[in-house]
């Protein structure tokens, strides 16, 4: 859709460079929407700072070469981005009588300043654009949402199937398990007797496999209490560090602040935090690493702090409240092989799995888990290889 918009308005003005500002989803700044990665990451505008509050406060467009108060009202930020971007005109984005965004374009290929005329059709095409973003951004939102309550739903129904299922198999189970260990040693035959040890193994994988039903079927509510997600996900890395050596994999992890406070059930996000990382391991082959970070939904100032392997070095962050509920994102990611894109939908329906090994349900209770605590767990491929796991969960 942004694109589209864009390309718009190159067939109307022939400006040399169109930069798109939009909103970002915690509503605390503006992200530049229609450029490599790179720089869609370091350039964002502030609703704090002196060009935003000036677009916000006259609701026109500003000619940079001609705006008087620019020394005065700009901060050293926006300067450095109106200049490095090589900005001419500018122009606010509004909906709804509300500001989302701005265009900020180079000067025109003919090297002529921008007319009356020009602003007049840009300021009709944008009217439209925006209602029409705003429309699709609505639109997916909606549309995620019913496939979170779908995936919930139909989760629910497969657990009370499951767990009549796992009692249903067990009991005749237990029978034939032990009518074998009864009669094995009455056998002679050693090739016989081999065959009788694979059958009890067999006979508990899938032992292990109702358990494992069962544990999907009677997902507790969460038991919350207080405690410090920084420590719980350094203490989980710990955990899975003898299983990584077996491979060449560099674990680390990055958080807002040295201590993040947390109200949820602690042995819940654990379990879903080691499920996560060992599926990172599991993807990667021989050599990778996985990064595991933490930031917060709402705004912070401040720096960053880092913990790792090599040790802990932080300094402060001072956070902003707000009236909205607050959530943190937890974000686990690798470089490992990625997952076919006709697959990612089905990772949390249970007993899917692309492991030899599995039983797919790993996934599947993580799921729940999250929901219970009314947030949200999703799962992408990453542009420059691997996956990224995204969890997002109420600070209480």
């Amino acid at each position: 859709m942004i694109s589209s918009i864009v390309t718009r308005i190159y067939e109307l003005i022939p400006a040399k460079t169109i930069y798109l500002f939009w909103e970002n989803n915690d509503e605390t700044g503006y992200q530049l929407m229609n450029f490599d990665a790179e720089k869609q990451h370091t350039i964002n505008l502030s609703p704090e700072e002196g060009l935003i509050k000036w677009l916000k406060l006259n609701e026109k467009p500003l000619v940079v070469s001609s705006a008087p108060e620019y020394d005065n009202i700009f901060s050293s930020n926006d300067k450095k981005i109106l200049r490095d971007l090589g900005t001419v005109l500018i122009l606010p984005l509004k909906t709804n009588n509300r500001f989302k965004g701005a265009i900020l374009m180079k000067e025109r290929e003919d090297n002529k300043p921008y007319s009356s005329q020009d602003m007049e059709m840009l300021s009709i095409l944008l009217d439209n654009a925006v209602l029409a973003i705003e429309n699709a951004a609505y639109s997916e939102e909606r549309v995620t949402h019913l496939k979170h309550i779908y995936q919930a739903d139909r989760l629910a129904v497969i657990g009370q199937l499951a767990a009549g299922a796992a009692h249903e198999i067990r009991n005749p189970l237990t029978s034939i398990k032990s009518i074998i260990q009864y009669v094995k040693d009455d056998i002679p035959d050693s090739k016989k007797q081999l065959l009788m040890r694979t059958v009890l193994q067999e006979v508990d994988r899938i032992n292990d496999i109702l358990t494992g039903l069962l544990s999907f079927s009677r997902q507790n509510n969460p038991v919350k209490r207080e405690f410090d997600l920084a420590v719980l996900i350094d203490q989980t890395l710990e955990f899975v560090r003898n299983t990584r050596k077996k491979k060449q994999i560099r674990l680390n992890a990055s958080c807002f602040a040295p201590s993040i406070p947390i109200f949820a059930d602690h042995d819940q996000l654990k379990q879903v935090l080691m499920n996560i990382i060992l599926n990172a391991i599991d993807a990667i082959d021989d050599e990778g690493e996985i990064h595991v970070e933490v930031k917060p939904d709402e705004f912070f100032e401040g720096s960053h702090f880092y913990f790792h392997e090599g040790g802990l070095k932080h300094d402060e962050v001072k956070p902003v409240k707000t009236d909205r509920e607050q959530f943190y994102t937890i974000t686990i990611s690798d470089n490992g092989s990625g997952i076919e894109e006709e697959r990612i939908e089905k990772l949390f329906d249970p007993f899917y799995t692309t492991k030899e090994e599995g039983t797919g349900l790993g996934l599947s209770i993580s799921y729940g888990i999250i929901h219970r605590h009314k947030g949200s767990i999703e799962i992408n491929n990453r542009p420059e290889g691997g996956a990224k796991v995204t969890v997002r969960i109420p600070t209480n």
